[in-house]
């Protein structure tokens, strides 16, 4: 009988010994899982710090003015389309990263962070309301820059908004000085309207 007591003695030792192991190494793991993820709160937090206080000091030391969002032409095409797209709202430079979305910081993503267009056309009214429709640039005569460089970028990205639109299903359309202009230099406002008319009735066959 003493025997059997004995070796049920041992046998609670031995399981309280592993009971305590066992809490022993999950608290040692959980205090490690604290600690890691505190080291990476802190690590964030200075990040975050780091990058507040070198914007302040950026914005304090450089130069920062307003600028006009639309030239003279671009001014008087976004009238007249105010004017022709009744049924749409017209808004002039609009960042792709205001209608489109991807997971941010996302490859794809970073293809068009960085893009404007010059107009968004959104539905003015019904399920789809603010819901982008179509974006439309203007080629003027300034577009492409004057150097051979910039000209190629320029090409380059403008051959990215087109895929980009196309892969989405959204309408894209480029009015080109031709299109619009007398002799390549002052607006038709006939031409103008016509061509934004013919730009209207595909907008309404969707």
């Amino acid at each position: 009988m003493e025997s059997l007591i004995g070796l049920i003695f041992i046998l609670i030792v031995i399981f309280i010994f592993f009971l305590k192991r066992r809490d022993s190494n999950y608290y040692r793991e959980y205090r490690n899982y604290n600690k890691r993820y505190n080291n990476y709160n802190k690590k964030y937090e200075y990040q975050r710090k780091d990058i507040t206080e070198q914007r302040l000091h950026d914005m304090e030391t450089g130069n920062i003015s307003t600028k006009k969002i639309m030239n003279i032409e671009e001014t008087k095409i976004f009238y007249s389309m105010v004017k022709a797209f009744k049924d749409y709202n017209v808004h002039p430079q609009v960042s792709f990263k205001a209608f489109l979305k991807s997971d941010e910081d996302s490859y794809t993503w970073r293809t068009f962070r960085d893009f404007y267009c010059d107009y968004l056309i959104t539905y003015k009214r019904g399920n789809k309301i603010n819901e982008p429709v179509a974006v439309i640039e203007y080629h003027g005569k300034g577009h492409f820059g004057d150097t051979e460089t910039l000209k190629e970028k320029v090409k380059n990205n403008d051959m990215v908004r087109e895929k980009l639109f196309n892969k989405i299903g959204l309408k894209y359309f480029i009015i080109k000085d031709d299109d619009i202009k007398i002799n390549s230099k002052f607006i038709d406002e006939t031409k103008l309207d016509a061509y934004l008319c013919d730009i209207y009735i595909i907008l309404n066959k969707q």
